[in-house]
């Protein structure tokens, strides 16, 4: 875990919640929760910032990634949020819908991590941030001390490469999903350990799931074209050959 440097990305980080919006919605949920309480903006809002300073064309931003720690396991969100619009998630987390906001939150407790609650880890930052499934992703902003730490993001978005941050995997289908779904976003090259992944580890039955989740979360064209992708890359012999078609075509 590293302290972010590079000036340009801090200040538009600090730029992007300082906006009214964001700062008041995080500030909301902070006085609500009691004042023992973390609140730590993880992987793709920041990410797509830092795409945008050193790339430009950053994908759209649809939602903002919270961990809440520093709390009981047992802790309801939903108490805290009642008056709200609120709805379940997948991995035990809820989706904040604030009023008027062009955000979605989706926020999780620390101890309901997937890899945290999988490997029984403690429930802390840094386990958060060396549990996080890439490197474009493991980047965290501490809301109450304004700071802003990493595990290689800025590089691997600089390099445009979506590579492992963490080898613990809970779950493959979900792994897989993700690793598509974030070429599809990105347009980054994928380093050797995830070529090797998705061209080698999925099983015919996974591949099926993946397709019908596609359809499902993002609408068939979408998820045709992202299967497309997937297709194409596993006619690749090697990842050699695939990173001379990926420079051919840049």
């Amino acid at each position: 875990m590293a302290a972010v440097t590079d000036e340009a990305i801090v200040l538009a980080v600090e730029r992007f919640f300082q906006h009214p919006e964001i700062h008041g919605n995080i500030a909301f949920l902070s006085n609500r929760l009691p004042g023992s309480a973390e609140i730590f903006v993880a992987g793709g809002a920041i990410r797509n910032i830092i795409i945008d300073a050193l790339h430009g064309n950053a994908p759209l931003t649809g939602d903002i990634d919270i961990f809440i720690g520093g709390l009981d396991r047992d802790f309801s969100l939903s108490s805290v949020l009642k008056d709200q619009t609120v709805e379940p998630t997948l991995l035990r987390g809820m989706r904040w819908h604030p009023a008027s906001s062009v955000f979605a939150y989706d926020l999780c407790l620390l101890p309901d991590f997937v890899v945290i609650e999988t490997y029984h880890l403690d429930p802390t930052m840094e386990n958060l941030l060396t549990g996080i499934d890439f490197t474009v992703n493991a980047i965290l902003y501490d809301c109450h001390r304004k700071t802003l730490v990493e595990n290689g993001c800025t590089a691997a978005v600089r390099d445009r490469v979506i590579d492992f941050n963490s080898r613990l995997i809970p779950d493959k289908r979900l792994m897989a999903y993700r690793i598509l779904l974030m070429c599809y976003k990105t347009g980054f090259n994928l380093s050797d350990p995830v070529f090797q992944f998705v061209k080698n580890r999925l099983e015919l039955e996974t591949v099926i799931h993946l397709k019908r989740l596609f359809r499902a979360k993002v609408g068939k064209a979408m998820a045709t074209t992202i299967m497309g992708d997937y297709n194409n890359l596993c006619k690749y012999p090697s990842y050699d050959a695939y990173l001379a078609d990926r420079a051919r075509r840049l």
